[in-house]
C-alpha cells in the first residue's frame, strides 16, 4: 500500500503541468484562430468580390435591356442602324454609368427573325475587378484574375402587333382660332402635330415589314362626310326604307296637275315611296338629282357626302347595316327649305327655296312643319333658288373621311386638307372614327376583333362642347323658334312630325338618362350622353379576356375650360392604359405646345405597345 501510494503521487505530481496546459485556454484560441484568420479573411474577400460581381452583373443587363427597349421603340419609326445604335448607346451608357476602374463594351447587333416574330438584340461586356482575389491566391496558391469580364445580352420582339388607328380630330368653326393659352391656330397646330405623328407611326409602312401601321382620318364638325362616291353602297339608304328617311318630308303632298306622284307600300314593317308614274323610289338622292331652277339644277353637284346619325338607338353602335334591318342603314342628310319664319333670329333660317308662302308666324310648331314638309315646292321649276342661304347640304363642312389605309401619302393629304367649320357632333366623329376599324360596312378595311397581334386605337381630339345650334360669343346656343326647335343637324330636327304628331328628335333614340324634350338644353345633354355611350361601345367592342378595351382610345381635350361637361367626359372615354389598369391616356391640351407634346406622347405610347417582351 505505501508503495503503491507513493507512486501515485509521484505520477499526479508529473501530471500537473500537462493539466495545467490543458485548462489553460488561451493558447489554444489563439493558435486556432492563427489558423483559421486566412480562412476568414479569404471568405470574407471572396463574398465582397461575388456581391460586386454579381451586382455588376444585375446592372449590366438592366443597362442593355433599357437600350434595347428605347431601340425596339424607336424601331418604328426608323430602321436605320446608324440611328438605332447611336440611341441604344446612349442608353446604355446613362444607365451603366461611367467607371475608369470597369471597361465596358456595348454591341448593337441588329434584328433577326425568330419564331416568326423580328427581334432586337444587344449585347454587352463589363470587366469587373477582383480586389480580393490575387491576394487570396497568393497566400493560399493558385492562380486568380484580377479581373472578371461578365457578358450578358437582351433580346426585345417588336412589331410582332399590326396597328390599326383612327384619327378623329375636331374640324369645327373654333378651331380656326388660337387657343387661350397662346400658340397659333388650333387648326394649324393640328395639322402640323398630326403630320409628326404621321411621320413618325407609319415610317415602317412598306413591303419588307412584316406589320406596318393603317391608319384613317376622320374630320367631324356637325356632321361626318363618308363620301360622295359611296352614293350607291349598299350600306346607303338607296330605297328610303330607313324609319328616318322621310321625317322631314310627306310624299302624299305632292301632285302635279291635281294628280298625286307618289304612292307608297310597306313590306316587312318597312315604307317606301315611288314615283306613281316610272316606278322610281323617292328618296332624298332623288331630290338632290330632280331639283330645278329654271333648266338648271338647284345644287348640281348634287349629295356632298355626310350622313345622318342613324335612328332607333343605331347612332352609337357599330352594327352592321342591312335592307333587312332598315334602321340600321345609312341615310343622306338633306336639310329642307324651312317655313317661312320672321324675327330676331331669321338670319339663321335655311330657307334655300323662294317659295314665297305666307309667314308661320303664331302658327302652331306643327302646323310649321306640315308647311315645311310639302314637297311640291321641291319640283317647282319656276322658284328661285337663295344663294345665300346654306342649302340641303349646309351641315356637310368637312372633307371626306380616309379609311384605313396603310400608304401614307394619302393620310397626309387628308390631313392637309382639313378646313374648320360647323358645329360639334362628338359622337358622330367617335362613331365613325370606330367603323373605320371595323371589319364590318360600312368600312371593312379594318381586322377581325380578337385578331391575334392586332391593336386598335382612336385618337380623339376636339376643342369644344357639342353643338347643334348657332351660338352667341357667350358660347351659349340659341333656342330656336322654328318648328322643329333646333337647327337641322345630324340627327334631323329636335322634334318632327310622325303619324301627324310631333315626337322628340332621333337624338333621344339612343339615349336613356335625358330628358326627351325640344329645348336646345335637353338636345345638348342627349348628345353628351351620347358620346358617352358610343365611347363605352366602342372600348367594349373586341374587350380582351384581360379586361383591357378592345378598341384602345386616347383623348385630348384642346383648349377646353375647367368644369366643362365634354372635358369630364373625354377623361371618362380615355382608356386606362392598353392594360385596361394603367393611367388614363387622357390630355388636357391648354396650348398648342400642349398639343403638340401630347401628339408626340401618344407616338411614344403607341410605340412601346408594339413590343411584346
Amino acid at each position: 500500500m505505501i508503495s503503491f501510494t507513493h507512486r501515485s503521487s509521484a505520477i499526479d505530481g508529473s501530471l500537473v503541468p500537462l493539466r495545467r496546459f490543458v485548462r489553460d485556454r488561451s493558447g489554444n484560441a489563439a493558435i486556432i484562430f492563427a489558423l483559421l484568420c486566412p480562412v476568414l479573411v479569404g471568405a470574407s474577400g471572396i463574398a465582397i468580390d461575388m456581391t460586386n460581381l454579381r451586382a455588376q452583373g444585375v446592372k449590366l443587363q438592366n443597362s442593355l435591356d433599357a437600350a434595347a427597349l428605347s431601340a425596339a421603340k424607336e424601331y418604328g419609326k426608323t430602321q436605320d442602324k446608324k440611328e438605332l445604335q447611336r440611341l441604344a448607346q446612349a442608353y446604355f451608357d446613362v444607365n451603366l454609368g461611367h467607371d475608369t476602374t470597369m471597361p465596358s463594351r456595348f454591341i448593337y447587333e441588329g434584328t433577326e427573325m425568330e419564331n416568326g416574330h423580328n427581334v432586337l438584340v444587344v449585347s454587352g461586356e463589363r470587366d469587373v475587378p477582383m480586389f480580393f482575389g490575387p491576394a487570396i491566391a497568393k497566400l493560399l496558391g493558385g492562380e486568380q484574375k484580377s479581373m472578371r469580364t461578365l457578358q450578358r445580352s437582351s433580346r426585345i420582339v417588336i412589331q410582332n402587333r399590326s396597328i390599326e388607328m383612327a384619327l378623329v380630330l375636331d374640324n369645327s368653326g373654333s378651331m380656326k382660332d388660337a387657343p387661350a393659352g397662346g400658340g397659333g391656330t388650333k387648326i394649324a397646330t393640328l395639322r402640323k402635330a398630326t403630320k409628326d405623328l404621321i411621320d413618325q407611326m407609319m415610317a415602317t409602312s412598306s413591303s419588307n415589314v412584316q406589320y406596318p401601321v393603317s391608319v384613317s382620318v376622320v374630320p367631324f364638325s356637325g356632321a361626318v362626310n363618308v363620301g360622295p362616291e359611296n352614293k350607291s353602297a349598299s350600306w346607303m339608304d338607296t330605297k328610303g326604307i330607313a324609319p328616318s328617311h322621310h321625317d322631314e318630308f310627306d310624299w302624299s303632298t305632292w301632285k302635279s296637275f291635281g294628280v298625286a306622284q307618289a304612292k307608297s307600300t310597306t313590306s316587312g314593317g318597312a315604307t317606301t315611296w315611288r314615283h306613281s308614274v316610272t316606278g322610281e323610289y323617292l328618296t332624298r338622292f332623288y331630290l338632290y338629282d330632280r331639283m330645278y331652277d329654271g333648266l338648271a339644277k338647284r345644287y348640281p353637284n348634287g349629295w356632298t357626302g355626310c350622313v345622318q346619325s342613324r335612328s332607333h338607338g343605331y347612332a352609337v353602335s357599330d352594327d352592321a347595316p342591312s335592307e333587312t334591318n332598315p334602321a340600321t342603314l345609312f341615310v343622306p342628310v338633306f336639310a329642307p327649305s324651312e317655313h317661312n319664319w320672321n324675327g330676331s333670329l331669321a338670319s339663321l333660317k335655311n330657307a334655300w327655296i323662294n317659295d314665297k308662302t305666307g309667314s308661320t308666324n303664331g302658327k302652331s310648331d306643327l302646323e310649321a312643319l306640315t308647311v315645311q314638309r310639302d314637297m311640291n315646292r321641291y319640283f317647282d321649276t319656276s322658284l328661285r333658288t337663295d344663294g345665300n342661304a346654306g342649302g340641303p347640304n349646309t351641315v356637310c363642312n368637312t372633307k371626306p373621311l380616309t379609311p384605313l389605309t396603310k400608304t401614307k401619302s394619302k393620310v397626309q393629304a387628308a390631313v392637309a386638307a382639313m378646313e374648320p367649320l360647323g358645329g360639334t357632333n362628338i359622337a358622330e366623329g367617335l362613331a365613325w372614327g370606330w367603323r373605320t376599324l371595323s371589319s364590318t360596312p360600312p368600312f371593312t378595311e379594318g381586322r377581325k376583333a380578337h385578331a391575334e397581334d392586332n391593336l386598335k386605337i382612336i385618337v380623339l381630339m376636339t376643342d369644344g362642347e357639342n353643338t347643334y345650334n348657332a351660338a352667341y360669343t357667350t358660347g351659349q346656343q340659341v333656342d330656336m323658334p322654328n318648328g322643329g326647335r333646333s337647327m337641322y343637324g345630324t340627327y334631323g330636327y329636335a322634334q318632327f312630325v310622325e303619324n301627324g304628331a310631333l315626337r322628340p328628335g332621333r337624338m333621344f333614340d339612343s339615349t336613356t338618362k335625358s330628358r326627351k324634350r325640344a329645348d336646345i338644353d335637353d338636345v345638348t345633354d342627349a348628345m353628351n350622353e351620347n358620346m358617352t355611350t358610343v365611347c363605352e361601345n366602342a372600348k367594349s367592342d373586341g374587350r380582351n379576356p384581360d379586361g383591357s378595351d378592345g378598341i384602345v382610345i386616347f383623348s385630348i381635350a384642346f383648349d377646353l375650360k375647367d368644369g366643362s361637361p365634354v372635358k369630364e367626359r373625354l377623361k371618362a372615354c380615355a382608356s386606362n392604359g392598353v392594360t385596361g389598369k394603367g393611367a388614363k391616356l387622357y390630355y388636357d391640351a391648354r396650348s398648342s405646345a400642349d398639343l403638340t407634346r401630347a401628339f408626340g406622347d401618344i407616338v411614344e405610347e403607341i410605340s412601346s405597345l408594339r413590343i411584346a417582351r
